[in-house]
């Protein structure tokens, strides 16, 4: 049997309604993907799958660095070393002795980095060019886009930050290796010029 609601109960039941959020419209926000997502998802291939290629793209970039800096200090601390002499417990300089030059210390450290960012850029890209011709063939829906550039930015803009990220790495461990290298090697066992030798070698 129905029952008539009171003026009351029509109020608590319009309180109820007001107050309590509507989930719906929260949907959305909860699929959107954050704003590093949003931006990756607009500058690469529809539907790439990015994760993967991110999280070995870290990867490498971390054990260059990490193997770039520990093979230097490694090898300046040897050379360091050499110009001491132990006297009983004592380590002492021997200023005779000359410090290898810089460009010696740093050996091939530097350009591996370098090597590692062309290939940041290049199998990335090559990939993602691939990917407009596989699956779905997307490659049809991309030339008939009025921006012709689109599918090109989708392919090489995040290869191309990969790479400059290796890049910049690379010059600020280079301004880190030669401060290290010229405020630590004592001043006696220093030859000159090891600016004007880095750059006479064709770095």
């Amino acid at each position: 049997m129905n029952r008539i609601l009171s003026t009351s109960e029509k109020n608590e039941s319009k309180d109820f309604e007001t107050s309590s959020p509507d989930p719906c419209p929260q949907i959305p926000n909860l699929l959107r993907p954050a704003g590093r997502g949003r931006f990756l998802e607009r500058n690469l291939p529809p539907g790439y799958i990015y994760k993967n290629e991110m999280a070995l793209s870290i990867a490498v970039f971390i054990s260059g660095a990490l193997s770039s800096i520990f093979g230097y200090f490694s090898e300046y601390s040897a050379a360091k070393r050499s110009l001491y002499i132990r006297i009983g417990t004592d380590m002492i300089l021997d200023e005779s002795r000359v410090m290898p030059d810089f460009i010696n210390v740093l050996g091939g450290r530097f350009r591996i980095l370098f090597i590692l960012a062309a290939l940041a850029f290049i199998i990335p890209s090559v990939i993602h060019y691939a990917y407009y011709h596989t699956g779905a063939k997307s490659i049809y829906l991309m030339r008939r886009l009025p921006n012709r550039f689109e599918m090109h930015r989708r392919c090489l803009l995040v290869p191309l930050m990969y790479a400059l990220i290796f890049v910049l790495t690379a010059v600020a461990l280079f301004l880190i290796y030669y401060a290290v290298y010229m405020n630590s090697t004592p001043q006696a066992c220093l030859t000159p010029n090891q600016w004007q030798k880095i750059w006479g070698r064709g770095f």
